[in-house]
């Protein structure tokens, strides 16, 4: 038998790991985000793969009783590109973004950010269900910010959100399905009304996505076009989801702790604050760019962070074999949304150049802070424009935990 063949026969599959534990796949990644199984790939195979040693024993202290036949299901071996990680609710395959299935580059042409919350949170897709914070709600967050500093970031002023509005929902433990989506179609929109104000939103009947127009008259101070627009609502949608990355283990954590919606959406924006994660590298795009005058200064500005050992953010993400499927259609709305010219042209040559010397593609962050860079958005409105999306992803993972957590399985299905 050779070494291949052998170590087949040590592990199983999400799928038969799931039969063996009589629990759904989506439970397995919980396990596996948890730290409670470890996962391992096989040479060729880009499939997550278990002990099958850890697995018995796993379902031995969980008292599992496996389906029938379990041990001795054999699946075919394949090596195209299968999920890198992923749950029921997104992941990436070989070079595409999934939402339940469903390529994330094709609904940016189909369907707004709030249809496509609803895909994650329930599975079906429909017609945005967004509503905005009742008034008392909304007079809160407004008293809430005229305390905050003038200098506060964006992302400041959400987390301090995200506090008050858990503070003030006596149902927040509510752990049902029902409720926590409930608390999901307000999340996004009670976060954009905690930022201030610097134009007055477009007319939703022009744009399609409600979201994204009053989300830019909180970003810029020019009225959008209906190209800008297509661009925020793209990046809105692009980010709303990337499979189990850092941010979304970190909220998933805090929902196998039975954590409350608001609190398992404030454990992913810490995580995604840091500067090398998440939106929080788009912060750091934004301000390289910044340093920029002309299109003549991009390889001295470059050449200079170099030298002085700082990092040229925004380039390469791992977790594709090629190019970030979402930055290339991020970059191509940006190039069509009009804006600074001179930076347009900024942003197209710190492109070529990158490419050119170090063989790497922007990623999304890249595309986020040039959106910022490009339209003259406040220091930090990335990060905003992430979290705000990635709350319905958050929230998914939070639904799919509290499933996989015992204490929360009844009350989900009452749900």
């Amino acid at each position: 038998m050779s070494l291949a063949a052998q170590r087949r026969d040590d592990v199983m599959s999400v799928s038969q790991a799931a039969r063996a534990l009589g629990v759904k796949p989506a439970t397995v990644y919980a396990y596996i985000s948890r730290g409670l199984l470890a996962s391992t790939r096989l040479p060729g195979d880009r499939r997550s793969w278990l002990s099958r040693a850890e697995v018995d024993a796993f379902a031995h202290r969980r008292g599992a009783r496996p389906a029938a036949g379990a041990g001795i299901v054999e699946e075919p071996v394949t090596t195209g590109a299968e999920p890198d990680t992923s749950t029921e609710v997104g992941g990436i395959v070989g070079n595409r973004l999934l939402y339940r299935g469903r390529d994330a580059t094709d609904l940016v042409r189909s369907s707004s950010y709030g249809a496509v919350a609803e895909l994650l949170w329930t599975g079906e897709p429909g017609p945005s269900r967004l509503r905005p914070p009742e008034q008392p709600v909304r007079d809160l967050l407004h008293r809430l910010q005229d305390t905050m500093p003038a200098a506060s970031l964006p992302l400041d002023r959400l987390k301090a959100a995200a506090v008050l509005l858990g503070s003030s929902d006596p149902f927040r433990y509510d752990l049902s399905r029902s409720a926590v989506i409930s608390i999901a179609r307000t999340l996004a929109p009670a976060f954009v009304e905690a930022l201030p104000t610097r134009a007055k939103a477009v007319d939703e009947q022009r744009t399609g996505d409600d979201l994204a127009a009053r989300l830019w008259s909180k970003l810029s101070d020019a009225e959008p076009s209906a190209a800008q627009l297509s661009l925020l609502s793209g990046a809105l949608i692009l980010l709303a989801e990337h499979g189990p990355g850092p941010s979304t283990r970190a909220a998933r954590e805090a929902a196998a702790s039975e954590a409350d919606p608001y609190s398992v959406v404030l454990a992913g924006t810490s995580v995604a604050s840091g500067l090398l994660l998440g939106g929080g590298s788009s912060l750091a795009v934004q301000a390289w760019l910044e340093e920029i005058d002309s299109v003549t200064e991009v390889p001295r500005v470059l050449a200079d962070r170099l030298v002085r050992g700082d990092r040229v953010s925004g380039f390469g993400q791992p977790r594709y074999p090629g190019p970030d499927p979402r930055a290339a259609t991020m970059m191509a709305l940006l190039a069509d949304s009009g804006g600074d010219d001179d930076r347009q042209c900024i942003v197209g040559a710190v492109v070529d150049l990158v490419r050119s010397r170090r063989n790497l593609a922007p990623n999304a962050e890249f595309a986020l802070g040039a959106m910022c860079f490009v339209h003259g958005m406040p220091r930090g409105a990335g990060e905003a424009v992430f979290v705000i999306a990635r709350s319905a992803g958050w929230i998914a993972h939070a639904v799919e935990e509290y499933e996989a957590t015992p204490g929360t399985t009844a009350a989900l299905a009452r749900g």
